[in-house]
């Protein structure tokens, strides 16, 4: 039925939007690995890393953003059946772990402003991608 697939839809799309952002992120880690001797488990730590990244870390961080949520909201129009409903939900629920993690970490500002630019120019183009959009 229809409101089963945009439950699955809506269940999915984060789950695999998750994915992509979090390959992404670790391959740029990889690239820009945190400084030595970070305690990981320590959001205080983790906040004064954040605040020394390198750009080309915190690039790759607006990168894994937007790759995520392409995939999450994209995938979840396609499950949906191409309705721009689950799409746009999964974009909200971007922004919000978007907002979360501006929260949680010391990113220069124009790094969190790149994370919200990132996700919303990612909504609209799982909207376009998607074909003709149905709510």
């Amino acid at each position: 039925s229809t409101m089963l697939r945009l439950i699955l839809a809506v269940i999915l799309g984060p789950l695999i939007g998750l994915v992509v952002l979090g390959a992404i992120d670790g391959a740029a880690n990889m690239i820009f690995p945190p400084p030595a001797g970070v305690n990981l488990t320590d959001p205080a730590a983790i906040r004064a890393a954040t605040a020394v990244l390198p750009f080309g870390a915190q690039v790759g961080a607006i990168l894994a953003w937007l790759l995520g949520a392409l995939a999450g909201a994209w995938s979840a129009n396609l499950i949906a059946g191409r309705r721009a409903l689950a799409g746009r939900i999964v974009s909200g629920l971007f922004l919000a772990f978007a907002a979360w993690t501006m929260a949680t970490t010391a990113y220069p500002l124009w790094t969190r402003a790149g994370l919200v630019i990132a996700v919303l120019i990612a909504a609209v183009a799982a909207d376009r991608a998607s074909g003709k959009a149905r709510n």
